[in-house]
C-alpha cells in the first residue's frame, strides 16, 4: 500500500485539508474503515447538514454521497494520483460520472453569445474577403469562343427542349 505521505502529496496544495479522501484518513489514524474516516459521523458524513429551500436529500441513493454537480474537467490538470482522470486514489466517484467525467462532454468557457458573435465575425470576413477577390477578378487573356447559327443550335439537334418524360405503365 503507498505511504500516507505519499498519498497526501498526490493532492493539490490548495485541496489537501479539504477534500482529504477516505483512503488517506483511513491510513494515516487507525481507526476502522468508515465512509469519512470517523466512526462518530459515518453515517452522516456526506448528507449536508443544511439544506437549501427546495433541495431534498435523494431517496434513491440510499446513503450514497451526494456530490455537487461539477464537471471534473474544471479541476487543476496536476496533483493527482490518475493524472488522466484527474481523480486520487480511493476517491468517490459522482453518481453521474459518465456525464461530469474527464470523457463526457467538454466544458466550454466562452458563452453562447459570444461564440455567436465571434462566428458571425470570421464569416462577415470570409464574405468580405471573397467579395473584394470576385471583384478585383482580372479580364480573361482570350476572347470568349462564338458560334455560327445561333449556337450550332441546328447542328446540336434543333432549339434545346427537354424531353417530355415517358411513364411506364405496367
Amino acid at each position: 500500500m503507498f505511504r500516507p505521505a505519499l498519498l497526501r502529496t498526490a493532492l493539490p496544495v490548495s485541496k489537501r485539508a479539504v477534500n482529504a479522501s477516505p483512503m488517506i484518513v483511513r491510513m494515516a489514524s487507525n481507526s476502522p474503515i468508515t465512509t469519512s474516516g470517523t466512526p462518530d459521523v459515518a453515517e452522516t458524513s456526506y448528507i449536508p447538514n443544511r439544506l437549501t429551500p427546495g433541495e431534498e436529500i435523494d431517496p434513491q441513493l440510499n446513503g450514497y454521497p451526494q456530490l455537487p454537480y461539477v464537471s471534473i474537467q474544471a479541476r487543476e490538470p496536476f496533483g493527482w494520483w490518475d493524472r488522466q482522470e484527474r481523480k486520487n486514489f480511493g476517491e468517490v466517484m459522482h453518481e453521474e460520472e459518465d456525464a461530469i467525467g474527464m470523457w463526457g462532454p467538454d466544458v466550454h468557457k466562452t458563452s453562447p453569445q459570444s461564440a455567436l458573435f465571434q462566428l458571425s465575425v470570421a464569416f462577415s470576413l470570409i464574405g468580405l474577403a471573397s467579395y473584394v477577390l470576385i471583384k478585383n477578378r482580372p479580364e480573361r487573356p482570350v476572347a470568349q469562343r462564338t458560334y455560327p447559327y445561333n449556337g450550332l443550335e441546328k447542328e446540336l439537334g434543333g432549339q434545346s427542349y427537354a424531353r417530355p418524360e415517358e411513364v411506364d405503365e405496367e
